[in-house]
């Protein structure tokens, strides 16, 4: 693991920039894995997302299908960080992204890094939906400054616990015993 601290992020490129084409290049995933435990990112097809909990990276096809990533896949926008939460919670059954994102928007100006793990009522992700599944969401919660940088609001992808599926989430409901873990404010 490289000299990276604790719940820094580490992030290659810019979302204006990939969403403007810049989509070929990156760092390979190998080199992400000695800058975090945990991560999000795109790939250079601009089709796939990725997501890396407990150090494991992997990848989601058009259908949601999730496959363990490739150390030499290139990721031309991404996100990763020494996830080490210093805050968590149960939230209440059916807790929403909207809910999720307006704590997080009561925090300081800053990005943070978010884990939410257990079972949800659905998932909405840019792939598919799921109802009634068990699995871990991680991503970061973005102040509206930094937009173009990195997103705004919950930018975050989701990892079924069976690792067979998943995607770019859009939406969320909590299901009984989920738990959410964040970093400390500062």
């Amino acid at each position: 693991m490289s000299k990276t601290l604790p719940n820094d992020i580490f992030q290659f490129s810019l979302l204006s920039a990939f969403e403007g084409g810049l989509k070929d290049g990156g760092p390979p995933v190998g080199f992400l894995l000695n800058h975090g435990t945990h991560g999000i990112g795109m790939s250079e097809d601009g089709e796939g997302d990725m997501i890396q909990v407990d150090s494991a990276m992997y990848t989601f096809d058009e259908d949601g299908e999730a496959t363990r990533a490739d150390k030499e896949d290139q990721l031309p926008f991404c996100m990763v960080t020494i996830f080490q939460p210093s805050q968590q919670v149960k939230p209440p059954i059916k807790t929403t992204s909207k809910k999720v994102k307006e704590v997080f928007e009561r925090s300081k100006n800053t990005p943070l890094a978010f884990k939410l793990s257990g079972r949800f009522g659905y998932i909405s992700t840019k792939q598919a939906t799921y109802w009634d599944v068990d699995g871990t969401i991680f991503g970061f919660s973005i102040p509206a400054w930094q937009k173009d940088i990195s997103g705004e609001g919950l930018q975050c992808c989701f990892l079924a616990a069976d690792k067979q599926k998943g995607g770019r989430v859009l939406d969320f409901e909590t299901g009984e015993g989920a738990a959410l873990q964040w970093t400390k404010y500062g």
